[in-house]
Formats: structure tokens, sequence, C-alpha cells
């Protein structure tokens, strides 16, 4: 029984030789650690250095709010040229319908001219056939005088008479008869003269209303040219408008991106220059704790060695250590497709389209796409149709749409993303229904994403406040 005991006594009390190697392993991993953690206080500063993060400056800020204003400026201008064009355009219209009704009375008093000349040239015509008649009637009259000369007439007037009396009545009659024929002769040549004189003076109003007319018409002309240019002007200008409004969008979205990165460069330095800080501090105080440690060993191995010299008494059994068990996070919701080669083929997809512009609904089209330049027919993205189109290249289906990319894989926890995870962002964190933005992650808490109309393609912070989870497609 006694030999049990003291074999049971034996059992407990370690052996001096193995409680010195254990000592000195202990002393060892002490000193080890306080090497470590003097090694880590003093590269904190250096490393901290090294991942100092590239901030606008504040004069790149301000030059992108300038020209932001000027680009406004332009527009008040542009605003103030349309105005008085405008103006310029409604009084050249009161003009035109002023000379167009002057033309249409112009072009009346033409038709009335010309039907008094119609006139004039019918009462004319009527004349020189009436002349015309008379004229053959006198030539009727000569032949017959030629061929009974007028002492013949009056012989045979009177031989033919009764007596004196009935030749005087009858060479009365034939002298009245000759004088009525000149008369309806030198009447109708007055009245062929009257109508001549008619006819040039109608010709003549046609003319002058001829010119009349064409000169109204050509004052209209003119007229409506101007306005149709001036028209023309107005719609340049409105497009104008339409193009600098589209550039000031973009601008301001350029002037947005560098305050907003500015503000979060500096927020990620102070949080980052805190962090180290806080990292040194607790390397710090590891350190002292692990010299303690090393040095309460140290004491502990010198009263062990003068206690094995004064007694020399016996040894122990080193039953040695256990670790912890090391915890594993559990895997998420959903399924994952996808292999590390594929995710680097969709970050590269992403990388090439760094600098294309957002455009709503856009997949890579070449379409309508406001950019710095104004609208221009361009390749460009929305947010989930760059992340389809990444995964596309890689030989993965995603839908183009958040709530499908939401569904469409592994759910992960953000200690466990790794580079070509979809990350997503929501309006409210408790619902997956408000998602309205993905990205690509890439590592180191950024992402590739097309952000909003007027800016580009690019690397932002992943873990915004609206972060509200990540698939692993």
């Amino acid at each position: 029984m006694r030999d049990l005991a003291d074999r049971s006594t034996q059992a407990r009390t370690p052996r001096p030789a193995v409680r010195e190697r254990r000592g000195r392993r202990v002393v060892a991993a002490a000193i080890a650690l306080a090497i470590s953690c003097a090694t880590i206080v003093g590269s904190t500063g250096p490393a901290w250095a090294a991942k100092k993060p590239v901030i606008p400056s504040q004069s790149d800020v301000d030059k992108a709010k300038a020209a932001a204003q000027e680009k406004a400026v332009q527009i008040g201008d542009a605003k103030a040229q349309l105005a008085a064009a405008s103006a310029q355009l409604t009084a050249l219209n009161d003009k035109v319908e002023s000379l167009v009704e002057a033309y249409n009375g112009a072009q009346v008093k033409l038709a009335d001219a010309q039907q008094a000349a119609v006139a004039a040239q019918t009462a004319l015509d009527a004349a020189q056939a009436d002349r015309a008649k008379a004229q053959r009637r006198m030539n009727q009259f000569a032949a017959d005088s030629y061929r009974a000369s007028s002492t013949l007439g009056e012989i045979n007037a009177l031989v033919t008479s009764g007596s004196p009396e009935d030749f005087l009545n009858q060479q009365a009659f034939l002298a009245a008869i000759s004088r009525h024929q000149d008369g309806i002769i030198a009447t109708l040549k007055n009245a062929e003269a009257a109508q001549d004189s008619a006819q040039k003076t109608a010709d003549a109003a046609v003319a002058d209303q001829q010119k009349a007319s064409d000169a109204a018409a050509k004052a209209k002309d003119d007229a409506v040219a101007a306005m149709n240019a001036q028209a023309a002007q107005v719609s340049q200008i409105k497009a104008s408008q339409s193009q600098l409004q589209a550039q000031l969008l973009v601008l301001q979205g350029k002037a947005k991106d560098l305050a907003d990165a500015r503000a979060q460069g500096l927020a990620e330095l102070a949080a980052e220059k805190a962090a180290a800080e806080k990292a040194a501090a607790e390397a710090r105080a590891k350190a002292a704790a692990a010299a303690a440690v090393a040095k309460a060993h140290q004491d502990e191995l010198a009263r062990e060695a003068a206690q094995k010299a004064t007694s020399g008494s016996a040894g122990s059994n080193d039953s040695g250590g256990a670790t912890g068990p090391t915890a594993v996070v559990a895997p998420g919701a959903g399924r994952s497709v996808s292999t590390a080669a594929q995710r680097a083929t969709a970050i590269a997809f992403a990388q090439s389209k760094v600098g294309l512009w957002y455009r709503w609904a856009g997949a890579g089209e070449i379409a309508p796409t406001v950019t710095d330049s104004g609208t221009q027919n361009v390749e460009g993205y929305d947010c989930s149709g760059l992340t389809m189109r990444a995964y596309q290249a890689a030989g993965i289906s995603l839908g183009h749409y958040t709530g499908l990319q939401w569904d469409e894989g592994m759910h992960v926890s953000r200690d466990q993303l790794v580079p070509g995870d979809l990350v997503f962002f929501a309006t409210n964190l408790s619902d997956p229904a408000t998602i309205h933005h993905v990205g690509i992650y890439i590592g180191n808490g950024k992402m590739i994403d097309a952000p909003q109309t007027g800016e580009q393609v690019g690397v932002h912070n992943a873990f915004r406040p609206d972060y509200i989870g990540a698939v692993q497609p």
C-alpha cells in the first residue's frame, strides 16, 4: 500500500528536470512573445504610414466645385440668350403676319388691275371691230363714188327728178349721207383712240401693281426667312442649354465624389491612426506582461535550482498542455458555384470597365449616356448590369436585378468575404427587399461598382453605412 502511495505522490509531483525543461520553454515563449510585441510596437508607425490612403486635396475639391459653378453660370447665360432670342422670334412673327397680310392685299389689288385691263382690252376690241365695219362701209361708198362720179350723180339726180326742187332735195340728201358717213368714221376713230389710251393706262396699272406685289412677296419671304433663322437659333440655344445642364450634373457629381473621397479618406486616415496607436498600446502592454511572465518563470527556475541543490528531491510527470477549440464560422444560406479563378475573372472584367460612365439599365450596350462632355452614344453600365456582365465573362449567369443577385449564391458574413463576392446595400438593413445597389468586392474593404448617373465605374468603399450583406455567386 505504501508503494502505491509513493507512486501516487511521484505522479503528482513533477520531476525537477522535467519542470526545468517546461519552465525554460515557458520562459523562451514569453521572451519570444515580448520580442514579437516589441517588433509590433516598433513597426506600427511605418506600417501605418505605408497604408496611408490617397486623399484628394482641398484644392482639387475647390477646382471641381468652381468648374461646376462656372457651368452653372454658362447655363444662366444660355437662359438669358434664350429669353432674348424668344422675344425676338415673337417680334419677327408679328412682323411676318403684317407682311403676309400686306402681300395678300397686294395680290387682291393686282387681281383687280388685271380685271380692269381685261375689260379695257375687251372694249378696245369692240371699238376696233366697229371701226373696221365703218371702214368697210366707207370703202364701199368710195367704190360706188368712183364708178359713178359726182357729176354723173348730179345729172342722174337731175334727169330722174321731176322738178328743180326735187333735184335740189336729192342733191342735199346725197351731201347729208356723205357727211353722216364722215361723222361715223370720225367718231369711231375717237373711240378707238380713247380705248387705246384706256388700255395703256390699264396695262400700266397692272405693271405697277405687279411691281408692288413682287415687292410685298419679297418682303414677306425675307421676313419668313428671318423668322425661320431665329427659330433655328432658339432651337440651337435650347439644345446647347440641355447639353450644359447634362455637363453640370456630371461636374456636380465629380465635385461631390471628390469631396466625399476627401472626407472619407481623412476619416479613414484618422481611424487607421487611432487603430495603430491602440495596437501599439496593446502591443506594449502585451510586451510588458510577457516580460513579467518571463521574469516570474526565471525566478521560479532559480528557486527550483536552489531547492534541488539543497534537497535533491524527486521529479515529476510532464502531462503537456491542450489548446482550446478553434471557432468556425457557420456557412451561410444558399449555394456557391464559383471558383476562385472565376471570381478573379469577374474582378478583371470589372477592372477593365473602370472609367466608363453610369447609365440606368445599362449592361454594356452603346446608347445615349450622360458624360462630362454631354450626352453621348457610348458603352455604359448600372450596378447590377456591371456585376451580371462580370460573372457572365466568368461563365456564370446572374439576373440583371439586385433582388435576383441577392438570392443567386451563398450568403457570407463580413469576416468571410473574399475577392469576387458581391456586396449589397439597402435603405432598411433589416429588409432585403429594400436593396438598391451592388458591387464586386476586391479586398481591403474596397469594391468596384457603377455608382449613379453622372459618375463613372470606379473603386469605392465597400462598407458604407447602408451595407446589408454579401453573396458568393
